[in-house]
């Protein structure tokens, strides 16, 4: 994550703009892993199943749909993430994304063995909130096995996993501010705002960077995600939650439209 200096809005707007080619670059420089609070467990937990249970689930390999990321919402990092954020690079990867812990980069920090990596069109309420309409997630379905990690293995088993992460690398990103006097971040403002499922957030911070194409290595289980709707997909009846006051359809218009009045 960008160190950000700490001012008032409107300075920092004008320091975001004034500087946003090293930031941008900055950002495409290294490898991002999604979490706000990185695990050092030796086996870890993270990310969630399409479902608590499988008919072909084993007492040592189970079945399930990870959800890798949620587009179309402003996360810790200040970043959005746009339709088919990971679809050149998921054709490019040919079946070589990887399903870890953690994101330690080595062999024995597989979980599963991903079958099937993919971006699809979800209801809002398929990732647990209280919200409608539809946005964009990258799953995956996985093989999840005992041998590979058996405390993981028990824990996705048991329902416990909840959070997850992706490790990535920036192609494609631009800064949008809610800032008039600022032409190109603000055509981009105008462009990717009415997208977002969390509009709140951006107004409250005043920008967010719209991240358009970025490459997948791979998804790991963590504890906390910078993402918070990396949960159960197709969530059971009773779980679905509000993370946030401003999810009905007129209070997001509202929002939107007293934006552009900025």
């Amino acid at each position: 994550m960008i160190k950000l200096p700490d001012l008032p809005q409107g300075e920092l707007i004008k320091y975001l703009v004034k500087n946003k080619l090293e930031l941008i670059d900055c950002k495409k420089s290294a490898i991002k892993q999604f979490v706000d609070t990185p695990c050092m467990l030796t086996e870890a937990s993270g990310l969630v199943s399409k479902a608590s249970q499988n008919n072909q689930d084993t007492d040592e390999v189970i079945y399930r749909t990870v959800v890798g990321n949620t587009y179309n919402w402003m996360d810790s990092h200040d970043d959005m993430h746009l339709n088919n954020l990971f679809g050149q690079s998921i054709k490019d990867k040919n079946g070589r994304i990887y399903h870890r812990h953690d994101h330690v980069n080595q062999l024995t920090a597989k979980v599963g063995k991903f079958s099937n990596v993919y971006e699809q069109v979800v209801n809002w309420t398929d990732l647990g909130i209280n919200k409608a309409g539809q946005t964009m997630a990258l799953l995956g379905d996985s093989a999840i096995k005992r041998a590979y990690n058996n405390l993981i293995f028990e824990a996705y088993k048991d329902g416990e996993i909840d959070q997850h992460s992706v490790g990535m690398q920036y192609v494609k990103i631009f800064l949008a501010v809610n800032d008039r006097s600022e032409k190109e971040e603000f055509d981009n403002w105008n462009k990717y705002f009415p997208l977002m499922g969390n509009p709140q957030k951006a107004i409250d911070r005043g920008f967010f960077w719209a991240v358009k194409e970025a490459k997948l290595i791979e998804i790991s289980c963590v504890t906390e995600g910078s993402n918070e709707l990396t949960g159960m997909y197709n969530p059971p009846a009773g779980s679905v939650k509000n993370i946030d006051p401003q999810f009905s359809s007129q209070a997001i218009k509202e929002l939107i439209t007293n934006a552009f009045k900025n």
